[in-house]
């Protein structure tokens, strides 16, 4: 073959000429937002600086893709997409930026329309729908608001507003949980179940009748498994999966179980008394274990109750206090404006003659551990005569009431002695109602001074 060296020159000329026509060219018609501040808009300009399209957008992206290239850009409000000549590809119906971007890669694979949908606001009435990628209504707008879709057909499903509560369709546009949360994170949660199937029988969150405003707790399907009958609730634990929880009913805390079934009767005050309970039932506990003080809603009288919520000591009481770690073998109650000490069954371990519930706490706390009965006593004013006594933990009188005023006893047990007056003037009696120091002095303290000389040995 003959090769001419000229001819070989000549072509590689043409070939550079080419090039570079052709990077010119694609220089000439490369495009990148510009914002035109007299106009308040952007548009796009080629190398050249000259406008390739006009600027008539409010914010605009860069052309992006390969052969099919877009750009998002928004307009009245929503986000489009245009080709390389300014056509909309996409219509400016989309809520954010990155939808649009997502929509224009749909466009530029030429996915078919319709297989991915984005939820997008008919400007005409403020509702939501979804659109296909070329902002065509592929489900018509009839909701508040809307989410994009989640996880893979067929159990695809986005959240979406209705009368006011969150549901949530799925690919086809089907309503497959029931518009009733209050949240859409509370209605993805439940698309999220209902898209692997699980817990059906567990889950269980909270949210109440739209007509009454009460609480009961629904399933994945936003059906309701407890009937919406409380004034308040706590959910079924963090993942909303735990057998058990607190309800509030005509103002009293209960528990119930996953499907509605009473553990406990509303009776508690507080929702953390109730949960109390409920531990008492997880544990095991027998009903004849525990013991909780609470009033009788209809009397407002004080008894105590166990887990169940049922009375185990009647309402009787003004006041009353708990029982040592709720377990103990006594409690102190307020009967006729004066305290007494009863047993866990309820029966009176002493009169009520306490004037305070520590004084009567102390005197129990003596029946619990043996102590022999007198060791101590107490000061108590006899109601009728307005006299002072002094009574045992029983409340049973050891010192009559003869005195016109009383202070404890203290010191050791033979040398016990205790502030008394009588005739307007202070002294000190011993355990047996004797005054071993004279009532001489004008102050109790006083006579507590000479009284403790007195149980040292130092008698005057």
């Amino acid at each position: 073959m003959h090769f001419d060296l000229t001819t070989h020159i000549s072509m590689k000329r043409i070939i550079i000429i080419l090039a570079i026509a052709l990077c010119g060219s694609m220089a000439a018609t490369a495009q990148k937002p510009v914002y035109e501040s007299a106009l308040q808009s952007y548009g796009f300009k080629n190398a050249d600086g000259q406008w390739k399209i006009a600027p008539t957008y409010q914010r605009a992206g860069e052309f992006e893709g390969g052969v099919r290239k877009w750009a998002p850009v928004k307009l009245d409000g929503h986000w489009g997409c245009i080709d390389e000549d300014g056509n909309m590809i996409c219509r400016n119906l989309f809520p954010t930026k990155e939808v649009a971007r997502e929509a224009g890669q749909q466009w530029e694979q030429m996915t078919e329309p319709g297989k991915w949908v984005y939820p997008a606001r008919n400007q005409a009435d403020g509702r939501w729908g979804f659109v296909d990628y070329y902002g065509r209504w592929k489900y018509q707008p009839v909701y508040q608001a809307a989410n994009p879709h989640q996880g893979r057909d067929p159990k695809s499903y986005a959240s979406v507003k209705k009368d006011g509560r969150w549901g949530c369709i799925d690919g086809r546009g089907v309503l497959v949980i029931n518009n009733i949360f209050h949240s859409a994170e509370q209605a993805e949660e439940a698309g999220a179940q209902w898209a692997i199937g699980r817990n059906y029988y567990t889950w269980r969150v909270p949210v109440t009748n739209p007509k009454t405003g009460l609480w009961g707790f629904v399933d994945y399907l936003g059906r309701w498994s407890v009937q919406p009958l409380y004034q308040d609730r706590v959910p079924f634990g963090e993942d909303n999966n735990y057998p058990y929880t607190q309800v509030k009913q005509e103002g009293r805390w209960g528990n119930i179980d996953r499907n509605g079934n009473i553990i406990t009767t509303p009776i508690f005050f507080t929702s953390d008394e109730a949960a109390d309970a409920l531990r008492q039932y997880e544990h095991g506990r027998t009903l004849e274990g525990w013991r909780y003080p609470v009033t009788n809603p209809a009397s407002g009288k004080w008894g105590w109750v166990d887990w169940s919520g049922e009375w185990r000591i009647k309402p009787l009481y003004e006041d009353a206090t708990r029982f040592a770690n709720d377990t103990g073998l006594f409690a102190t109650a307020k009967l006729d404006g004066y305290w007494m000490v009863i047993s866990d069954t309820g029966d009176d371990l002493s009169r009520n003659v306490f004037t305070l519930s520590s004084e009567a706490w102390q005197a129990g706390d003596q029946w619990d551990r043996g102590e022999e009965l007198g060791h101590w006593l107490y000061p108590i004013m006899d109601r009728g005569t307005q006299a002072w006594g002094y009574v045992d933990y029983k409340g049973e009188w050891v010192i009559k009431p003869t005195l016109e005023d009383a202070k404890l006893f203290t010191f050791v047990w033979n040398d016990r002695v205790a502030p008394a007056k009588m005739d307007g003037k202070w002294g000190c009696i011993d355990h047996t109602g004797q005054f071993v120091v004279k009532n001489q002095y004008n102050t109790s303290a006083e006579a507590q001074i000479a009284g403790r000389r007195w149980a040292e040995g130092r008698k005057f």
